[in-house]
């Protein structure tokens, strides 16, 4: 079977999903291959179902709790199963949003199957469902446009001893019913530290063990050090500097299958061991590339990821890609956003550039670490100042006993903002005025000038902000400024 379309997406994910329904709606003829379900990792296997658990988690951790704010009740009972049960619920419902059908109702053409270049126009559909039939077969699809949206998958590092030991990681997690007792967890990274609470605050005894000096490496030291003592106080064992160098299962004999049911050792560099029951692995994600046949399209690769130009056109002049597999930052609204200017340039004569300075990002730990732009380290390089404050002072904070955190705002000497980062219940949510301030030239200054409604956890960011405009006031501006005041009082 054979069609032909002004535009096919490859991938079922955010990236592909957003390209070819944008497509449909400025009346191009457009398709959409995916060999399992639509969706990709953020509905299956990433931000749905885990911040569904990280909800159950919260909650338990609350009731634990709940004596902070004079309420007598017994520690939760938790019941993994249900929480898994209620988790899969919740993606159901989510799922409607990338029913086939639904794009099919668009004029998306839907295939599900394998999916390979055989030159740069033309791609094979094989496996069952493909060309929309039901059935097995093979679809051969031509197009004037392909966006590749294949995402990424689990980076298992080569650790001796894992794959025959077993391990968990996002991919296969959300298909269990059982929690053990104890578990290891390879990365101490945001899915990792994400994991780490789920699972301790559903019962288990939980590790972390990590090779870099500390965890959350990538964000504002003062965040990861927070978070670093917060999860120890939670109960969280956290292991820095350390790296695994093989895994072993107790009672198993050299040479044989690892003994079923038996504890895995994690074992460091610096001779160290770490037991546990299971072993869960986040080290990081990789490009998906396999079997996509790039060579027979012309499109380049570099260390695995699909190379593409600043308008996100890669080495074949008619094939665009996006989202995890070109090896930019692996979120889902950098995938929405870079599957939009790929589309923009693939049909307009105007060109448009794919920029990251300001994408906000979440850890999704409780509470959450939120950051836009430059860190303050990077912020001092390159001459700025850095004005944080400290939410344990903050009215809504306290009354709502969540009373932790803070919010660092990074600013050049103008109060133009070049960065931000915040620990705090919300921070997702509060780092957005942030975001577009920084993305629309909007100072600090302008910040503490606005009104922000008493009591929020908001007014965090004005008091920040407000940190900048008081440093003002030993400035040799501010100076003048308090002596026409004493002057005139």
């Amino acid at each position: 079977m054979k069609r032909s379309y002004d535009l096919v997406a490859v991938g079922g994910g955010t990236g592909g999903l957003v390209t070819a329904a944008g497509a449909a709606y400025l009346g191009l003829n457009a398709a959409i291959v995916e060999k399992n379900a639509l969706g990709g990792d953020c509905l299956w296997t990433g931000c749905v179902p885990s911040k569904a658990l990280i909800a159950s988690g919260r909650l338990a951790r609350q009731l634990d709790r709940a004596s902070a704010l004079g309420l007598r009740t017994t520690p939760a009972r938790h019941d993994f199963r249900a929480v898994m049960e209620r988790m899969r619920a919740a993606r159901e419902t989510v799922a409607h949003h990338d029913d086939p059908e639904r794009f099919r109702k668009m004029g998306v053409g839907v295939h599900h199957g394998a999916a390979r270049f055989l030159d740069p126009g033309t791609l094979e559909v094989e496996g069952r469902g493909a060309g929309g039939t039901g059935v097995e077969g093979t679809t051969i699809l031509r197009a004037k446009r392909f966006v590749i949206a294949t995402g990424a998958v689990a980076a298992i590092p080569p650790i001796p001893g894992l794959a025959e030991a077993g391990y968990w990681s996002y991919e296969n997690v959300f298909d269990e019913n059982e929690l053990p007792a104890s578990i290891a967890i390879l990365g101490g990274g945001p899915i990792g530290t994400e994991f780490a609470q789920i699972f301790s605050r559903l019962g288990a005894r939980v590790t972390i063990v990590e090779m870099a000096p500390s965890i959350l490496v990538e964000e504002d030291p003062d965040a990861s050090a927070f978070m670093e003592a917060l999860l120890r106080e939670e109960g969280i064992e956290v292991r820095t500097g350390a790296a695994v160098t093989s895994v072993t299962v107790e009672g198993s004999v050299e040479g044989e299958r690892p003994a079923k049911g038996g504890r895995k050792i994690l074992h460091t560099g610096d001779g160290d061991r770490v037991a546990a029951d299971e072993i869960f692995v986040a080290t990081g994600r990789r490009p998906f590339t396999g079997g996509l046949g790039l060579d027979a399209a012309g499109v380049k690769t570099r260390r695995g990821a699909i190379q593409v130009d600043a308008r996100l056109r890669t080495s074949a002049p008619s094939i665009w890609a996006v989202g995890d597999v070109t090896g930019a930052m692996q979120f889902t609204h950098v995938a929405d956003q870079m599957a939009r200017v790929a589309l923009r340039n693939s049909i307009l004569p105007l060109r448009t550039r794919m920029r990251y300075d300001n994408v906000p990002r979440v850890t999704y730990t409780d509470p959450e670490v939120a950051r836009v732009g430059m860190g303050e380290e990077e912020a001092a390089a390159a001459g700025g100042s850095s004005w944080r404050y400290r939410l344990d002072d903050l009215d809504r904070a306290i009354v709502d006993a969540a009373a932790v955190g803070f919010v660092k705002i990074s600013t050049d000497r103008k109060g133009r903002i070049l960065g931000a980062t915040i620990v705090a219940h919300g921070a997702g949510d509060l780092i957005m005025p942030l975001a577009l301030a920084r993305a629309n030239g909007i100072g600090a200054s302008r910040l503490a000038d606005a009104i922000f409604p008493y009591p929020t956890m908001a007014e965090g960011v004005k008091r920040a902000a407000s940190e900048f405009r008081r440093s003002q006031l030993d400035s040799a501006s501010g100076r003048i400024l308090k002596r026409v005041v004493q002057w005139l009082k």
